[in-house]
């Protein structure tokens, strides 16, 4: 493969369809799919849940610059050439010419890949979007590493090569897409599959969920309802699955219970173990209290933290506030350096 720089008419490069950021976002459209609907699952995936447009902010920096800084990535395809890195800036430059801004947008920056095989090609979109800077969903990465896994049939070798980790990551990431769209995805209608649920499909990976789940004589399938419904609505509490699914007690109150009734299940758990032990939280003081029941305390605490108080610390508005998220991002980083070292 070759790389040459040149400037290219715009109206000669087409979209990547395969672009892994938008590949989802595409697919509902089928042979509806248009240049209008492609610019607008762009602007979607560049702007992502951000409260400033990320996508504005480009297309203006493009505006005042008069140029997209960095060049995009083609191969040639048929007769014109295919944007397989750029095409958010390849987009903005169709839409000024399109709405006739001032400036030159007939013609932009590009490098041309010859004799491109399909795995430069992958290469390309994975530099820059599975390990670029530009954040995208963690499902949309799975999904790229597993059509690379099935589809490309790149060996894991190549995959960490190319995307960094190990071996133990990728194949979680690949098995949570596979379950996600089995045993998630295919329960709900389009419009009701949210992806920011993919976390707690990675979570099922681990051997000890899915061992707690068949020995409570239930499946995967369960798994995804619980999801669907939200009874399992904070992904972080998939962990909490096994003791939950042991004790009958604690189980039924899950499994007949509504909304996030896995945390009703968890606080009878606590309140059982407070009991056995002869101590009520009431009567702990911070010294003699476990790192254990003090974790349960303060989990309860954050989640109950009035946006109030929220407010005054992102916001700075008290002469404490600074140093109350120093010990928070202290006790942060003590408690990642434990799990750390007592998880895989």
């Amino acid at each position: 493969m070759t790389e040459n720089y040149t400037k290219l008419n715009v109206d000669a490069i087409s979209f990547d369809t395969d672009n892994p950021r938008i590949k989802i976002a595409l697919e509902k459209y089928g042979e509806h799919l248009n240049a209008e609907r492609i610019h607008f699952a762009l602007r979607s995936a560049s702007d992502g849940e951000k409260r400033t447009s990320s996508f504005t902010n480009l297309r203006d920096s493009i505006r005042t610059s008069g140029r997209a800084i960095a060049p995009i990535s083609v191969v040639i395809d048929g007769e014109g050439y295919k944007c397989i890195d750029g095409n958010t800036r390849l987009a903005i430059y169709k839409q000024f010419l399109k709405e006739q801004v001032d400036g030159n947008w007939a013609e932009i920056n590009a490098i041309v890949l010859d004799n491109a095989n399909q795995r430069d090609i992958e290469a390309v979109r994975v530099s820059a979007h599975l390990v670029g800077a530009r954040e995208w969903p963690a499902y949309e990465k799975a999904r790229y590493l597993h059509y690379l896994r099935n589809q490309e049939l790149m060996d894991y070798t190549e995959m960490i090569a190319l995307c960094g980790g190990n071996k133990t990551e990728i194949e979680r990431q690949i098995d949570a897409f596979h379950d996600m769209n089995e045993f998630y995805r295919d329960v709900v209608d389009d419009s009701s599959f949210h992806i920011d649920r993919f976390s707690g499909f990675v979570e099922l990976q681990k051997p000890q969920i899915k061992k707690a789940i068949f020995e409570a004589g239930l499946d995967l399938k369960d798994f995804g309802e619980w999801i669907r419904d939200g009874q399992i609505y904070r992904l972080a509490d998939v962990r909490q699955l096994p003791k939950v699914l042991q004790d009958v007690e604690a189980r039924n109150v899950f499994l007949e219970g509504g909304p996030n009734s896995i945390q009703d299940a968890i606080k009878l758990l606590d309140q059982k173990s407070q009991e056995e032990s002869g101590t009520t939280e009431s009567e702990l003081t911070l010294d003699a209290a476990s790192i254990f029941q003090l974790a349960r305390v303060l989990s309860r605490r954050i989640q109950d933290l009035p946006y109030s108080e929220v407010r005054t610390l992102k916001n700075k508005e008290s002469d404490q506030s600074l140093d109350r998220i120093r010990v928070l991002e202290e006790l942060a980083g003590h408690l990642q350096n434990l799990l750390d070292d007592v998880t895989e």
